[in-house]
């Protein structure tokens, strides 16, 4: 399935009518493309790619897209600031690809 047709399609499912989302979306599937090393994903990985661009427009609403690092919480008595490294919600998961992630493309790969 092309680019075009499987951000049509996740467009679609997650009922996105304008082209705002559309980079994430491209986003997505190329970060997918690179680590199954194809140049087409199948039919079959749009519920990854719905499912991950779900959670990177979750993540910037409630947090924001400018935020240089993820700040857990901020104590102000003899400062404290405790950083969210968590691999649940930390940046690096939600924009990257998690150990979850890539147990899910995985049946995709092909290794070269």
């Amino acid at each position: 399935m092309t680019t075009i047709e499987l951000t049509a399609l996740v467009k679609t499912n997650l009922k996105i009518t304008d082209i705002a989302k559309d980079l994430i979306i491209s986003d997505v599937i190329q970060e997918a493309l690179n680590y199954c090393n194809l140049t087409e994903l199948p039919l079959e990985a749009e519920p990854y790619i719905r499912k991950k661009v779900q959670t990177v427009i979750n993540y910037e609403a409630e947090n924001g897209t400018s935020s240089v690092f993820d700040v857990k919480s901020i104590k102000e008595g003899d400062t404290s600031i405790t950083y969210n490294i968590g691999d649940d919600v930390s940046k690096e998961t939600v924009y990257g690809l998690s150990k979850k992630d890539k147990e899910s493309l995985r049946k995709f790969r092909r290794l070269r």
